[in-house]
C-alpha cells in the first residue's frame, strides 16, 4: 500500500514577511509584519528561558556553604556560601541550560543599586534588583564599605534570581540598609499583572505571606512570580 505523506503548512511572522515582500506589500503594512515578528520571537524566547530555568532548578546542586564567620570565642559563629563559591556550583547547571548570569551596577551618593541579568541564549533575560546603602560598618574606608554593599548584593539578587534559597545565610545583623520598600514595588508591579490575569492567585499577596516581609523574602519571591506570570500570559495567547 502506497504512503502518502502530508505536507502541513506552518505560518510563522518569518513566512509571512517572505510572502509580504513577494506580492510587494507596501512599507507600512511590512512595518507591522516585523513587528509581529519581534513580538513572536520574543515570545518564544520568553517560552526557551522559563523552560531551561525550570530544568536548572531541577538540576542544581544543593550548595554547600564553604565559608565560616566566628565573633570570637564564646561567641556566635555560622558558615555561609561566599559569592565565589555559589558560582563555582552552579556553573555547570547553568551551561548545560545555555543560562548565564551579569551584574549592572548603580552607584550614586545616596544609594548603591545591583541588579542581577539572568539571560537565556535564546535572548530572554530576567532582572532582579537591591538597592542598598553603603556598608559603614566596621573600619572599612569609603572604597570598602562600597565594594561590602555590592558584593552583598551581588550575592542576594542571584540568589533570588536563581531561586537558591539554601545558600542563605544568617548574617543580616552585619549588612547595610537595604531599600525593602522598593524590593516591594517592584514585586507589587508584577503581583498585580498576575492577579488581574487569574484573581485566584491572591495568595501571593505579601499580606497573605506567612513569612516576614525581608529583603530576603522580596529578593526569593519576586523570581518565582514572575515565572508564574509568564506561564499566566503563554496560557492566554
Amino acid at each position: 500500500m502506497e504512503t502518502v505523506e502530508l505536507q502541513v503548512a506552518t505560518h510563522t511572522p518569518a513566512s509571512l514577511i517572505s510572502q509580504a515582500i513577494d506580492k510587494g506589500l507596501d512599507v507600512a503594512s511590512l512595518e507591522k509584519l516585523l513587528d509581529l515578528q519581534q513580538r513572536w520571537e520574543a515570545g518564544e524566547a520568553r517560552k526557551l528561558f522559563f523552560k531551561a530555568f525550570t530544568n536548572f532548578q531541577a538540576n542544581c546542586p544543593d550548595l554547600r556553604k564553604t565559608k565560616q564567620v566566628s565573633f570570637g570565642q564564646g561567641s556566635a559563629s555560622f558558615h555561609y556560601a561566599p559569592i565565589a563559591d555559589i558560582t563555582r556550583q552552579i556553573g555547570k547547571a547553568l551551561k548545560e541550560n545555555d543560562l548565564s548570569y551579569r551584574w549592572e551596577i548603580q552607584d550614586t551618593e545616596k544609594e548603591i543599586k545591583v541588579t542581577c541579568l539572568i539571560s537565556h541564549s535564546a535572548g530572554h533575560t530576567e532582572r532582579t534588583t537591591m538597592s542598598a546603602l553603603a556598608d559603614t560598618s566596621g573600619a572599612k574606608n569609603a572604597i570598602q564599605s562600597r565594594g561590602s554593599t555590592v558584593t552583598y548584593m551581588q550575592r542576594y539578587t542571584l540568589i533570588g534570581a536563581l531561586g537558591l534559597s539554601t545558600a542563605d545565610s544568617d548574617i543580616d545583623g552585619r549588612l547595610p540598609v537595604v531599600d525593602v520598600d522598593k524590593l516591594h514595588k517592584d514585586y507589587m508591579e508584577v503581583y498585580g499583572e498576575v492577579i488581574l490575569l487569574d484573581p485566584k492567585l491572591n495568595k501571593y499577596d505579601p499580606d497573605n505571606w506567612k513569612v516576614e516581609r525581608t529583603a530576603k523574602a522580596y529578593v526569593r519571591a519576586t523570581p518565582e512570580l514572575k515565572k508564574i506570570l509568564a506561564e499566566l500570559k503563554d496560557k492566554k495567547k
